[in-house]
């Protein structure tokens, strides 16, 4: 059997302290005793490889006698700007999106959004990214970012390589075909749209902001699916990038 992996913030070699909520999951969760081997990782590509020392219902300690540096997911740090749907779906598209390599999420909020996320809420999606990345294995866990309105969004544009608003215009450029264009290890921001699709005005300010339109797939998608298919097209490239055959 593998190593449970655990998550802490804050990594360093010898004694670690987990938080509560690690620690209920290592003690009573998984039944973890003293001496057992764990992975200890830190949402940002570092692992450390050690042993259970304290094994306490509300604080477990573990001993980190190695580090190891993990590259990031895929061949491309996406961001998704996302008009978050509500409820199980928005935590459904959190955990899909971790599991798939996204690097950050925006809640956006935009003239037809259905929902307003605040701290509280920001803070539940946080621990299902943390959830969902020590499921699949990721050593990265995805920043959920304050919720934003679309327009400041579109002021962020100049820190990506590219910007993309997902439409489902015939006009729109195909994603997956975008992806395989992409340079390696750029920066890319897609947005996608509320339930109601975007307004006119919002479409215009994209434009003019110099974003590409792009479709996700032949049919018209719901906000949690277009956020997963977003992804998966970036890690299908990445896949293919990795058994490309090396240059002659």
């Amino acid at each position: 059997m593998s190593a449970c992996r655990l998550y802490c913030s804050e990594l360093a070699l010898g004694a670690v302290s987990l938080s509560e909520e690690e620690a209920h999951h290592a003690a009573t969760v998984r039944r973890l005793k003293t001496g057992d081997e764990v992975i200890v990782f830190d949402g940002a590509g570092r692992e450390g490889i050690g042993r259970l020392s304290s094994v306490k219902r509300r604080g477990v300690t573990v001993e980190i006698e190695r580090i190891v540096e993990r590259p990031f997911d895929l061949a491309h740090r996406l961001t998704l700007a996302v008009a978050m749907p509500k409820a199980q779906r928005a935590g459904y598209l959190i955990e899909k999106c971790t599991e798939l390599g996204v690097d950050e999420i925006w809640p956006i909020l935009t003239e037809r959004s259905v929902a307003r996320p605040g701290p509280s809420t920001i803070g539940k999606w946080s621990r299902r990214a943390v959830e969902a990345a020590k499921q699949s294995n990721r050593a990265w866990v995805p920043k959920i970012r304050t919720a934003m309105d679309f327009a400041d969004t579109l002021r962020c544009v100049d820190s990506f390589h590219s910007v993309y608003v997902a439409d489902t215009a015939d006009t729109a450029a195909p994603w997956p075909t975008i992806v395989t264009e992409l340079p390696v290890s750029c920066s890319i921001l897609v947005c996608i749209g509320p339930e109601g699709g975007w307004t006119p005005a919002e479409r215009e300010a994209a434009a003019s902001a110099g974003n590409v339109s792009v479709r996700l797939g032949p049919t018209v998608l719901r906000t949690e699916t277009a956020a997963i298919a977003a992804c998966a097209a970036v890690a299908a490239a990445t896949g293919r990038a990795s058994h490309a055959e090396p240059p002659q």
